[in-house]
């Protein structure tokens, strides 16, 4: 069974006692410093997030869908205390912010192409998921940071974190030969929510991906998309 945790930006697996989610991005403040733009770091707030959600599910596993650091090729002094002492097995697939992730932690770093535990597969979405990963029956990727806008009655717009569920159009399935389900899984860091728009990853910009499916965090469902593109400019 795959539970969405209410109101958080994460999934629970019941069959692999596992926790996924993904796009950490550790460090992000550091660049928004530079720009001049002073925000709260989000790092010890997502430990402790965490943390809550292993004293919750009492989970095994921790599945972290790429992109745990923010700068792509620098070391950020967090990432080594950020995992330490957490009382779960940690899997990494990489993400395209993850460079030379592999001599920064202690646990097991999957390439990019995904990781498969039975029914279930797992990659970033930057790049391609290996057949093995796509022939699973539920499949789970970050990198999109979905947010949708929406406007309140008086004309105001505000953006929401959401989760995105779809499958493979019939070119996606002529393909890979298989028809996964697909689940999108907002960013667990707050500060790097971007709008649904212009297709990301080889899946969404070879137009693989038919009728995308909109869950806000509080398990509001806002309906169907015919696809990605429809959902308006980022």
């Amino acid at each position: 069974m795959i539970e969405p945790v209410l109101n958080e930006r994460a999934f629970y697996i019941q069959d692999l006692k596992a926790i996924v989610l993904g796009d950490l991005h550790i460090g992000y403040e550091r660049e928004l410093a530079k720009l001049g733009i002073k925000v709260p770091s989000q790092t010890l707030a997502m430990r402790q997030r965490i943390e809550g959600l292993i004293k919750r599910y009492h989970p095994e596993r921790l599945i972290l869908l790429g992109d745990i650091k923010h700068e792509i090729l620098g070391f950020h002094p967090d990432i080594e205390s950020f995992f330490a002492n957490l009382p779960v097995d940690i899997l990494l697939v990489k993400g395209n912010h993850d460079g030379d992730i592999e001599n920064m932690v202690d646990f097991p770093v999957y390439p990019a192409e995904g990781l498969r535990l039975g029914d279930f597969g797992f990659f970033h979405g930057h790049s391609w998921p290996s057949k093995e990963v796509l022939s699973s029956k539920y499949v789970f990727m970050g990198h999109m940071h979905p947010e949708i806008q929406l406007t309140d009655s008086l004309g105001k717009p505000h953006r929401y974190p959401c989760h995105l569920r779809a499958r493979l159009n019939e070119r996606g399935i002529e393909k890979f030969k298989a028809r996964p389900q697909i689940i999108i899984v907002a960013a667990f860091n707050p500060l790097v929510g971007a709008a649904i728009g212009t297709p990301i990853g080889p899946l969404f910009r070879n137009n693989l991906i038919g009728e995308v499916e909109v869950f806000l965090l509080n398990g509001t469902y806002l309906g169907k998309y015919p696809s990605i593109e429809s959902l308006g400019p980022r």
